[in-house]
């Protein structure tokens, strides 16, 4: 289960609020992530942070089998309007829901002026090699969550960083709780999100990421296939003007930590 201290719960709408007064930012976890992995992201930001936890995880009930994109999106708009956020930032699975939002022209992103995409992880579409690669990995991740093989599981995981990061104790740690969690909840009701594609490849969809009068920053980083950089190119070049930042590879979560601090401050600020 969770390892979070002071889990937020269904009276928060399971969100755990920090800071006071304006603007208003939320920030949305990526899949097995939980609140202690977002709020690193929200170091230096002013104003009052929420932190959101997704269906699944940290105690939210999953919704059950076969989460997609449309579920997410809508979980994060429920959020923006309880929280009256005017900026967000997702990370993987809340970047793509972020997305879906914003391709739908959704009523909530009128209110919106700045939005961080943090290591997308789906868009439109996937390359033929990185969609096989995804249902091995998948394929792969099934069984060993059938098989409560903690330890498989977290050096599948592993095996998608870094070597450097991938024997970082702090790195494996976190490793450990994300597998317990996949086996130990109802969060592997979402494995298959990783085929999931975020945003529908329509003129509309693309209209309407094009007309988003807010600023947009995508943020990556290389070498991670979970998390391909031509995701995030893709995402860039359908939105004018962002900004995109790609950083070597395994700095976003533990190598570059006062890099992101930074650039998020600068965009945030």
């Amino acid at each position: 289960m969770s390892t979070d201290l002071n889990l937020p719960g269904p009276e928060s709408g399971y969100i755990a609020t920090f800071g006071s007064g304006e603007p208003h930012t939320l920030f949305g976890h990526g899949f097995a992530g939980a609140v202690r992995d977002t709020r690193p992201f929200g170091t230096g930001i002013a104003g009052t942070r929420h932190f959101l936890h997704l269906p699944g995880h940290g105690g939210r009930p999953s919704p059950g089998p076969g989460w997609d994109y449309p579920q997410i999106a809508e979980v994060l708009a429920e959020a923006l309007n309880a929280t009256s956020a005017s900026r967000a930032l997702g990370v993987s699975m809340s970047a793509g829901g972020l997305l879906r939002l914003l391709s739908t022209a959704h009523p909530v992103t009128g209110n919106l002026d700045k939005v961080a995409l943090v290591l997308p992880a789906s868009f439109t579409g996937f390359s033929a090699e990185a969609a096989a690669a995804n249902r091995s990995y998948l394929d792969r991740l099934r069984g060993l969550v059938a098989d409560e093989d903690i330890d498989g599981i977290v050096e599948l995981m592993l095996s998608r960083e870094p070597a450097e990061v991938a024997q970082m104790l702090p790195a494996r740690a976190w490793t450990k709780a994300k597998a317990e969690n996949l086996v130990h909840t109802d969060m592997s009701d979402g494995l298959g999100l990783a085929l999931e594609i975020a945003v529908d490849d329509t003129a509309e969809a693309a209209e309407n990421l094009r007309s988003f009068a807010g600023e947009v920053l995508v943020l990556t980083h290389e070498d991670d296939p979970a998390h391909p950089v031509e995701i995030a190119e893709a995402v860039h070049a359908a939105i004018p003007a962002s900004h995109l930042e790609v950083l070597p590879a395994g700095s976003i979560l533990w190598r570059g930590r006062h890099e992101v601090r930074r650039i998020l401050g600068e965009f945030f600020g």
